[in-house]
């Protein structure tokens, strides 16, 4: 969150100056788009509607989003993971990334992990549990249960019942929220799933290296008075 103070000196000195910043200070920047499959949608944070989800879009903290059936996307995230969204899925992005590890919630959908660094990492939150990626791939699904599988890397599964910690080629199960997460058990050829290999993007190191120059920009703000003298703006999150 924006510091308080800041932001009103912010707005002190737009109404001074008789300008306005294109984009809303709150706004954090954690993803961008990068394969989209159908039409999946958008839901920006205190918005009310959705709207259609663009490839090469930026997505902020605090944005939903909506695949149906036959969509799928993909989206890279500053810190350094990328998240491929199945069909039927609903994902809050809690967070972006970077000095912490990227962040998603979701009640119901299906969604494929990859880190591109080895500083990076992600937790899927769901009503049952935490998935907490730390190696490379993954698959986690929520719905009436959280089912994990690991397919290189490790993973830890754990709520307040419980904790497993998976490694490549195990899954495990979270029956409910008051159920600790079931021992790991070596999955089968019939429980491996092939669906993400379908939205591999390309230049996905680029699209993050955009993102960070993105992330500055939002960072600080410059401004232009009616006299043509530039003013900085530098906005901290606290």
């Amino acid at each position: 969150m924006v510091n308080r103070i800041g932001r009103l000196a912010a707005l002190a000195v737009l109404l001074c100056l008789g300008s306005a910043p294109a984009r809303a200070a709150g706004e954090v920047v954690a993803g961008v788009v990068i394969v989209i499959k159908g039409a999946p949608s958008i839901k920006r944070r205190g918005a009310s509607d959705a709207k259609p989800l663009k490839l090469n879009q930026y997505v902020n903290e605090g944005d939903t989003l909506v695949t149906k059936a036959g969509e799928f996307a993909s989206i890279a995230f500053i810190g350094g993971a990328e998240v491929r969204i199945s069909e039927s899925s609903n994902f809050v992005v809690e967070a972006g990334g970077g000095a912490k590890p990227t962040q998603l919630f979701t009640d119901i959908g299906k969604a494929w992990t990859r880190l591109l660094t080895g500083h990076a990492g992600i937790n899927i939150r769901t009503p049952t549990a935490v998935a907490a990626v730390r190696g490379t791939e993954a698959d986690v699904e929520s719905g009436d249960h959280t089912t994990v599988k690991v397919y290189e890397g490790f993973v830890d599964v754990y709520n307040d019942h419980g904790k497993q910690a998976l490694t490549a080629g195990q899954m495990t199960h979270v029956a409910s929220a008051q159920a600790a997460p079931e021992p790991p058990k070596t999955m089968t050829d019939a429980d491996k799933q092939n669906w993400q290999d379908a939205l591999k993007g390309q230049g996905v190191e680029k699209q993050i290296q955009r993102l960070q120059k993105e992330a500055e920009r939002r960072r600080s703000l410059e401004l232009r008075t009616r006299d043509g003298k530039k003013v900085k703006l530098n906005l901290e999150k606290k």
